[in-house]
């Protein structure tokens, strides 16, 4: 047995490790949180390791950006210290399953260190692209609530002009929409249940502008609790205000995804063309 091989099985014994000394104990922690997360079979390995480094408390500071993202991409709420535990369990699972991956490969191709450094590689990409995703997915989730608010303004706008109350209008459109997936929908439903049951109107909206996120919906609430006493004349032409500068901020994002989507068929148009003239081209390099 070669050094590489050696190597390759002491990743592979203190990769298995922790998830065997975890046993069952994280069972019942991860239970609630499957759904969301990826490497799930692995979580109790990560989860132990994070205890017993005390990692997020070590990295607190630096965790904050983290918790923030996975707070509202995640709606945590109360629970966001253990949303957070269980996205650095994830992270933790990929690098060892890279690590466990390279190894074995390295063992069946007879000691091959080559499968360990990708292995190693691999380890050191993906929690930075898992990172990247998550930023991806909060930058979507926000351009999705930003897409649908000028729309629910203006509807709302419509409807206080028509002689109804800002409360009543509110849940009306959402109820036109309480099928649609967009986050935005999503939040205005779990409001409108809150407001049925007869909470605060106020908080209500604090609320819902908290776990949306978002300025622009921020500043929809503002101008709704500004105005929503007053009513009439005054709530409708602030929101119809607010509407056309939201509209605009449509428009943007409309054309930002418009170039996007040209910028990701640059690469396989240049794929085409290049086989094509291979096509066409290799006839005639054959002759010489």
């Amino acid at each position: 047995m070669n050094t590489v091989q050696i190597v390759s099985a002491a990743i592979i014994v203190v990769c298995l490790l922790p998830l065997l000394l975890a046993g069952k104990k994280y069972q019942a922690f991860i239970e609630p949180y499957k759904e969301p997360f990826q490497f799930v079979f692995l979580a109790p390995a990560g989860l132990y390791l994070i205890d017993k480094t005390r990692l997020i408390y070590r990295l607190s500071s630096r965790l904050v950006a983290i918790q923030q993202k996975v707070a509202t991409l995640y709606q945590a709420g109360r629970e966001i210290q253990a949303y957070t535990k269980m996205y650095l369990a994830e992270i933790i699972s990929s690098i060892l399953i890279c690590l466990l991956g390279g190894a074995l490969l390295a063992l069946a191709n007879g000691g091959d260190q080559r499968m360990l450094i990708l292995g190693g590689m691999m380890a050191v990409l993906l929690p930075a692209i898992s990172i990247k995703k998550l930023d991806d997915k909060v930058k979507l989730r926000k351009q999705a609530i930003i897409f649908e608010l000028p729309e629910f303004a203006s509807k709302i706008a419509l409807l206080v002009n028509a002689g109804e109350t800002c409360q009543k209008a509110l849940i009306r459109c959402t109820m036109m929409k309480q099928d649609d997936d967009n986050p935005l929908y999503k939040e205005l439903k779990e409001s409108v249940t809150k407001i049925q049951n007869g909470e605060s109107f106020s908080q209500v909206m604090e609320e819902f502008s908290k776990r949306c996120g978002v300025q622009e919906v921020s500043a929809f609430t503002t101008t709704i609790l500004l105005n929503y006493r007053r009513g009439g004349d005054q709530l409708s032409l602030s929101l119809r205000e607010l509407a056309h500068t939201l509209w605009e901020k449509r428009k943007a994002i409309s054309k930002t995804r418009g170039e996007q989507a040209s910028s990701k068929l640059v690469f396989p148009m240049v794929f085409i063309f290049v086989a094509i003239l291979l096509i066409v081209a290799y006839p005639a390099l054959a002759i010489f």
